[in-house]
């Protein structure tokens, strides 16, 4: 048996018997679920916690692979999904990205 999510296969198994409740979620579910983490993780960081933060931050990426879940999207396919994007999208951009971020959106 494989783990194409990597140290993410563990996060994607926990999550396996929600697995149908998930699916059913409306996908403002995950933007809100995203946006609670933050919160947190910045609650952490005003403490000084950042292994608290830390988790967190492993919460966003878990909050990002049930979204592809919910898009329909196995580990197999996400694997490849993000193997794709880093090299086709990030790779040699990852400065321009950041800039373009700065210019348009002032962050």
């Amino acid at each position: 048996m494989t783990d194409p999510l990597g140290p993410f296969q563990p996060m994607w198994d926990a999550w396996d018997e929600a697995h149908e409740e998930i699916t059913r979620k409306p996908f403002t579910h995950f933007r809100r679920a995203v946006d609670i983490q933050f919160d947190e993780l910045d609650e952490h960081l005003a403490r000084g916690d950042e292994a608290a933060a830390a988790r967190e931050a492993a919460d966003v990426i878990s909050i990002a692979l049930n979204l592809m879940r919910r898009l329909g999207h196995g580990p197999d396919e996400i694997a490849e999904i993000v193997r794709s994007r880093a090299e086709h999208r990030m790779k040699g951009q990852a400065l321009a990205i950041l800039d373009k971020y700065q210019q348009v959106y002032d962050i």
